[in-house]
Formats: structure tokens, C-alpha cells, sequence
């Protein structure tokens, strides 16, 4: 049996020469290997042993659990640094925590009575069978009940051995000595206006993060053990799509392959973002808040984090709202045949009780008034509109039943109010996705001020707002994991610290748990005064489906 030391360098090279991961090579040796440590990592992240199948371990009070509960990465998280759940405390498990002695002498009394003195031997291949299987540690001593105790043979406790040795050992791709590299995404149908508003604001912040950076390795020298260690300059790249979304992912190959980046920030788009979504999870890369109307709802994701559901939690608002007042009745909506309205109508249909009364009409060609004359002839309790500003520019028509209401999502109308709202008497609502004045401009007010500041005018609220919480998210997550350059800490880090960050996001209540990915879980409906007292008021509280 090989020893963990050995094991360490091969596994340090297998990812130095990938920048990552480990590296399929063409010799047996080589490929057993790789098999070994794609092991270890399935049994780490899922539970699955050699056959196959769920393992099976032994929980406290020797309760029998399998699979994902009992995969390592449940208590010690993707990256190996652990959590705190309650009373208990779950230690790294990382490379160097493992099977490295501690290394950094600790002269701080403050700092030492922090992390104690107790120091136990590394751990060996066969030191982590044993705590594996029978729950004792390399110092032979007990460990917590909490602690699983594994019926593992030999060839899967090589495995995890030989996928620990790699775990967050070396700084994830996109980081070196001097810097640490980010992108962010535009879609091909962002417009100018919008992708000014969001680079006026990145541009700022990343002056102000790699200006700092100077004056901060002078500060490192002189402050204490646990201070000042992690500082790089910041580097952004802007990745600009183009043509159809089926080429986007070789563009994002072709853009990762020229320089790799630590994570990606921000991003706009109105189309679906599964392209970037599945790049992003293929290489592990976290994606931080990119503004898109389709983000992706289903399936894999372990590093995508969103503001919202986008449009999806529109129809589902929506569909709630009319639900809990009793207000389905006979129902129009109406929407394009694109990616937005065809997504957004059928999830709204599928919100809605089995059996509700919905009529599609589907606007092909321009939006004219006869159109809208016929959609406002026609029966129906209310009518629900998934469009944007344009399309809805003709439609006073609509605004002649007023004991009708009409819904529409702010987000599709971009913050624009529809022109047929300031008739007399029209009855036009909002799926809205902040609050309402004065209280929103009060929790804005920091964010305009930090505008002012940097000289940037105020175009576009939603984007502009939104960057600079996504910003100060990744600035507070690279903060804490200080040195720990590991795209999974840095995910963990954004989970935990999103309903804590300063600075305010378009949203009036934001949060985040272990493995959730949408920020916002709500929205409200609001009411259009007319032109004579356009102010919007609240017909709900915030309403998560």
C-alpha cells in the first residue's frame, strides 16, 4: 500500500498539470489512478461506494444511515473546511488538515486561545482507515458520536485517502501570486445602455479592490498571524457572447482555455442562461448573481447562484395571489412565442389549479390596436399580460374595463410603466420585486450615495443596484476564506454570508442556506395609481410560492 506522502505529490501533480483535477493519461498506472481518485471523490460527494450502491455507516445511537447521508461532504462541505450546526463543530478535513503537521507557530496569546493547543498527529492512509471504520483518530482517541463509522473495504479507503490528499490542496485555477482573475457574461441581446450601467459600476469597484491591494501587503508584514494574507490584485475579463446560444459554450471554452478565472460575477442576458449555467458547472466555477430573466430552475447546480427564479417566480406569484383570494375565474394571457413568454406562460399554467380557466393569445407581428381591441372584447375575469414595454405601448384598449384588472411583470416591462395605466379608471397591477417608496429609496440610499461618489450616474436602478450587491458578496466571501483560494469555501462562504452583506440588493429580503441557489424566494403585486396619483400601492405582502 502506497504511503500518503506519495500519494500527496502524485495527486499534486495529476492537478498541477490540469489546474484542478486530476488528469486521464494513457498508461495503466496512470488511469487506475484516476480511477482511485474519481472513487474517492463519488464516495466523498455522494456516498456511493466501489459496487455502485449507496455505502452504509453507523450514526449516532447507532442508527443505520446510507447514501447522501453519508457522504462526507454533507458535515464537511464540498470544500473539506467543515461548518458548525448547532452544538456541533465539524472540523476541516482538507489535505494539509489531514495529513500535515501544524505548521504556523502561533506567538499571539489571543490567537492561541482561539485556536487552542492541542495538536494531533497527521493522519496516514491507514490512521484514516481505522478512524473510517471504527471512529478512532490518529491520536487514538475517540472521536464525536457524530461521526459516521464506515464499512469500507480496502480498495474504497485507498480512494479516500487518494481523493482527500487533493482536497483543497493548491488555489483553484484563476488565482496566482499577484492576482485573482474574474469574468463576467453578456449575452449577444444585452443593449448598450445596460451593459454600460454594469460595467461603469464593476469598473469602480475592481479600481478601488486592486488600488487597495498596495497599501495592503505593507499591512500584512505588520499585522498578526491571521491578517492580511489573502490580498490580489483583482483582474476582470468581459466575456462577450455572440451568435446563437448553441455556440456560447465553445466561446466560454475558448475564453476559459485563454485565461482561467476564479469565478464569475454579475452577467446580463434576456435569454435562457443554460449555456453559462452548464459551463459553469462543468468546470466548477461559481457563477455570482448574474441579472437574467431565465435563469436555469432545474436540474444540476452546484455553483450557480441566482438573484431569483426570474420569470418563473413571476408566474408563480402571480398564480398564488389570484389562488389565495379566490380571483382565478376565466383568465387571458397573452405572450410571444420566445424563449420569455413561451417559459413564463407555461409556467404560469402549470402554477394554477388543475382545471382553471386559461386561454393563450399569442401575439405574432406588431402589437396594433385592433389587437388589443380584441383581446379586450373578449370575456375574461382578468388578463394577464407577459410582454414588454413595446408591445403594450397600444394597449388602451384595455384600460376601458376598469372592474377588470391586468397583470403584468415589472421585470418583462423592465421598471417601465405601461402607457395605458395613466387612463381614468384603469385597473393595472404588478408583480413587483422590491418594495415600495419611501421605504425603498431609504434602504437604496447607501448604494446612491456610493454612486455620487464614484462620479456614475443613476440609468438603469435594477442593474446598477444589483452589480454592486453582487460585488460586495464576492468581496465578503474572498475576505473570510482569506488564503484558502478553494472555489468550494468560496461557495460555502456566499451561503452563509448573502442576508448579512451591507449592501442592499434590488430585493427587499435576500437570503441563502447550504446548497440553496436563489436569493429571492418572493415578490409582491402592487397597484398603478393612474396619471393623476401614479404611485404604485401594495395589494400583498411579499408572497413566496
Amino acid at each position: 500500500m502506497p504511503g500518503v506522502a506519495r500519494s500527496f505529490r502524485l495527486a499534486l501533480a495529476l492537478l498541477a498539470a490540469l489546474g484542478g483535477g486530476p488528469v486521464s493519461a494513457a498508461g495503466p498506472v496512470e488511469v487506475q489512478r484516476d480511477a482511485q481518485w474519481d472513487l474517492g471523490q463519488r464516495i466523498y460527494r455522494e456516498g456511493i461506494g466501489l459496487s455502485g450502491e449507496p455505502l452504509k455507516a453507523l450514526g449516532a445511537a447507532q442508527t443505520v444511515l446510507s447514501g447522501k447521508a453519508v457522504a462526507c461532504a454533507a458535515c464537511h462541505r464540498r470544500s473539506g473546511f467543515g461548518m458548525s450546526e448547532g452544538p456541533f463543530t465539524i472540523r476541516p478535513i482538507t489535505a494539509t488538515a489531514l495529513f500535515e503537521a501544524q505548521s504556523i507557530a502561533v506567538h499571539s496569546p489571543r490567537i492561541k486561545a482561539q485556536l487552542g493547543t492541542r495538536q494531533r498527529p497527521p493522519y496516514t492512509e491507514e490512521l484514516l482507515a481505522r478512524a473510517l471504520r471504527t471512529g478512532l483518530d490518529s491520536d487514538n482517541k475517540p472521536l464525536d458520536p457524530v461521526m459516521p463509522r464506515y464499512a469500507l473495504n480496502d480498495t474504497e479507503t485507498r480512494a479516500v485517502a487518494a481523493y482527500l490528499s487533493t482536497l483543497s490542496a493548491q488555489p483553484s485555477p484563476g488565482v496566482d501570486d499577484e492576482e485573482i482573475h474574474f469574468a463576467t457574461v453578456i449575452q449577444p441581446d444585452v443593449t448598450p445602455q445596460q451593459r454600460r450601467a454594469m460595467l461603469d459600476i464593476m469598473q469602480a469597484f475592481f479600481k478601488d479592490k486592486s488600488g487597495g491591494a498596495r497599501s495592503d501587503e505593507k499591512r500584512r508584514e505588520a499585522g498578526n498571524m491571521r491578517m492580511y494574507r489573502s490580498y490580489r490584485k483583482w483582474v476582470l475579463h468581459v466575456w462577450t457572447l455572440s451568435g446563437p446560444s448553441n455556440t456560447w459554450g465553445q466561446q466560454l471554452e475558448a475564453l476559459y482555455r485563454a485565461q482561467p478565472v476564479f469565478a464569475m460575477v454579475g452577467g446580463l442576458g434576456t435569454s435562457s442562461w443554460q449555456p453559462i449555467h452548464d459551463f459553469s458547472e462543468r468546470h466548477e466555477i461559481p457563477s455570482v448573481f448574474p441579472q437574467v430573466d431565465l435563469p436555469v430552475v432545474s436540474g444540476s447546480n452546484d455553483y450557480n447562484f441566482y438573484f431569483s427564479r426570474g420569470l418563473m417566480l413571476d408566474a408563480e406569484v402571480l398564480a398564488k395571489f389570484l389562488r389565495d383570494r379566490g380571483e382565478i375565474g376565466t383568465l387571458i394571457q397573452v405572450h410571444r412565442q420566445d424563449e420569455e413568454g413561451l417559459a413564463t406562460s407555461a409556467a404560469f399554467r402549470k402554477a394554477l389549479p388543475t382545471g382553471s380557466a386559461l386561454e393563450d393569445r399569442v401575439l405574432d407581428g406588431p402589437a396594433t390596436a385592433a389587437f388589443w381591441r380584441q383581446v379586450a372584447d373578449a370575456k375574461a375575469s382578468a388578463v394577464v399580460l407577459w410582454l414588454g414595454p413595446q408591445d403594450v405601448a397600444d394597449a388602451r384598449a384595455l384600460a376601458e374595463t376598469p372592474q377588470r384588472p391586468v397583470y403584468l411583470s415589472w421585470t418583462m416591462l423592465g421598471g417601465k410603466r405601461p402607457a395605458f395605466a395613466d387612463a381614468s379608471g384603469a385597473n393595472v397591477r404588478l408583480v413587483y420585486p422590491t418594495d415600495l417608496p419611501p421605504k425603498h429609496e431609504a434602504r437604496l440610499l447607501r448604494t446612491r450615495l456610493w454612486l455620487h461618489n464614484k462620479g456614475i450616474a443613476l440609468t438603469d436602478e435594477a442593474i446598477q443596484v444589483n452589480t454592486q450587491f453582487a460585488l460586495t458578496v464576492l468581496s465578503d466571501a474572498l475576505g473570510h476564506i482569506m488564503d484558502s483560494f478553494s472555489r468550494d469555501f468560496f461557495v460555502e462562504r456566499i451561503e452563509h454570508g448573502v442576508s448579512q452583506t451591507p449592501i442592499p440588493s434590488l430585493f427587499p429580503s435576500v437570503s441563502l442556506g447550504p446548497g440553496q441557489r436563489f436569493a429571492a424566494k418572493g415578490r409582491s403585486l402592487v397597484q398603478l395609481g393612474d396619471a393623476a396619483r401614479p404611485l404604485p400601492t401594495a395589494l400583498s405582502g411579499w408572497i413566496v410560492p
